[in-house]
């Protein structure tokens, strides 16, 4: 089943038009995100010099062996393949299953690249430079009872550090139990347990235990993780950061430019951009700051922001695509114009698979009550009337609303005759009157929900697993509620059941 990514709650205007309607963005993006294109675009990017691509895979050699992921990945690259890049934040226990759904996106297009002719790799770019470790401390789960029920460790420090040099602490064990605690017993409650005590242990960083789980999940698919608070890869990046800082009064402009077009265009900007942006950062010592213009030096260690990173990404990988989710193809949007000011060629962006997972039981709900996901995700009071009528008869109160109308319309000639201020007078009272029928049947609705326990009991697991505090199950669930369930079989069967075909939402049966 798929819904129009129209009525998915939060979607930008830009990144809907951007999936839509090509023609009205395509001045921001320099190639469309079509197979035929990132199969041509793939086929003419300058390949790393030879040394250059030998210290790339020499790093990623080494960090899969660190973290049990598999070496094949970087044997094709070593060889001349490209990449198609992905990237997430470090999140606790791997954060939102979006996470799963964008290497599985990766996955996927390196293997339709492959069917036409272009060696690719799969590559998972973890977000080790991010310092908001409120960001990352923190996995929502699905509990015994279908509850949304939040799991976080302390990632806290003095000063703001990069998520690869934070360490978890001794309260990830306790945290580890928590998750355990809340999840339902299963056959595969010891399988799941091995994989977060395996991957989650005190002295770890965020970046390797992330690193860690997601090469457990997609063992054998070649997915091939990358840290890139590596030095080497510092290295192979200096290059592109020192050209930033010479040309940053250009980098400025043209971000600052592109901003107002998108903003002229009707979008909304992501990044906000005023006369102070760099898209720099500075460390001293182990912690992160903003640089300003008037910082820039060329001795600093430095960190590109949001903005900057694609190019610094592309700068280090042969990158064929990127896969990104809705904020960040508005993000590129405004990226666009650096790829163009340092001489660079930005990559096709590729929308990530965006789906929602229905189990067994909340799949029987949706048949009985007649209820969709889009249903769903208009809101609890919406999804209660649709079950009620469902259950009870549905159109009582539409023909009464249509009975007020017919009566009130007949009425119109002969108070027009009679006076006809009187017609508007007969407005007031029909609103009015409608307002009384909304109100009663919204009593009505309550009524009878309470009368239903079952129904009840079946909505509230119904909205917390597909609509969890107010948001799309992707952006919230994390994917442990799932295998503990279901097994780790589960991301062979996402893998098997999304599409890259199609670019609307799926809803698919676990």
């Amino acid at each position: 089943m798929q819904i129009s990514m129209r009525h998915l709650p939060a979607a930008s205007h830009l990144f809907l038009d951007y999936l839509e309607d090509w023609p009205r963005v395509q001045r921001f993006y320099p190639h469309s995100y079509a197979l035929e294109s990132i199969t041509a675009f793939a086929r003419t990017i300058q390949k790393p010099e030879p040394e250059d691509r030998e210290r790339l895979c020499s790093v990623l050699a080494e960090q899969q062996r660190s973290w049990g992921g598999g070496q094949r990945g970087v044997e094709k690259l070593a060889a001349g393949a490209v990449a198609v890049v992905t990237g997430q934040q470090p999140v606790l226990f791997t954060g939102p299953h979006l996470s799963i759904l964008k290497a599985v996106s990766a996955v996927k297009l390196a293997r339709k690249l492959e069917l036409e002719g272009v060696n690719a790799v799969p590559v998972y770019w973890v977000a080790a430079e991010d310092h908001d470790h409120k960001e990352i401390e923190a996995a929502w789960v699905l509990d015994r009872e279908s509850r949304p029920s939040s799991v976080s460790v302390d990632l806290s420090g003095e000063t703001p550090t990069p998520a690869g040099w934070m360490q978890f602490r001794d309260d990830i064990r306790s945290a580890i139990e928590t998750c355990l605690a809340c999840l339902p017993q299963s056959e595969f409650a010891a399988d799941i347990r091995g994989i977060l005590e395996d991957s989650y242990k005190p002295g770890l960083s965020p970046v390797e235990a992330f690193a860690r789980m997601m090469a457990r999940l997609f063992k054998g698919s070649e997915l091939t993780f990358v840290n890139p608070l590596h030095p080497e890869l510092k290295r192979l990046a200096r290059p592109t950061m020192d050209l930033v800082v010479r040309k940053n009064a250009e980098v400025r402009a043209a971000v600052s430019a592109r901003s107002r077009a998108i903003s002229d265009a009707g979008y909304h900007e992501q990044v906000k951009v005023d006369e102070n942006f760099t898209g720099l950062f500075a460390y001293r010592g182990r912690s992160r700051h903003v640089l300003r213009p008037h910082d820039l030096a060329p001795d600093l260690s430095l960190s590109p922001n949001v903005l900057l990173r694609p190019v610094v990404q592309d700068a280090i990988f042969p990158t064929a695509v990127y896969i990104a989710g809705p904020s960040e193809i508005a993000y590129f949007a405004q990226a666009a114009p650096i790829y163009e000011t340092l001489g660079r060629t930005m990559p096709p962006i590729f929308p990530r698979i965006s789906a929602t997972i229905v189990e067994p039981r909340i799949g029987r709900a949706l048949e009985k009550y007649e209820i969709g996901v889009a249903e769903v995700w208009a809101g609890r009071e919406s999804l209660k009337r649709k079950a009620v009528e469902g259950m009870d008869d549905g159109r009582l109160f539409d023909r009464l609303r249509a009975r007020i109308e017919e009566e009130l319309e007949s009425l119109k000639p002969s108070l027009h005759a009679i006076d006809p201020t009187l017609v508007g007078a007969m407005e007031t009272s029909r609103h009015k009157m409608l307002h009384q029928v909304e109100t009663l049947h919204a009593r009505y609705v309550n009524a009878a929900a309470k009368r239903h326990e079952t129904m009840e009991r079946h909505l509230d697991a119904v909205s917390n697993s597909l609509y969890p505090e107010k948001k799309p199950q992707e952006r919230v669930v994390n994917i442990t509620s799932f295998l503990v369930r279901y097994g780790a079989g589960v991301i062979e069967r996402l893998q098997e059941k999304l599409t890259l075909e199609i670019r609307e939402h799926q809803v698919i049966d676990i």
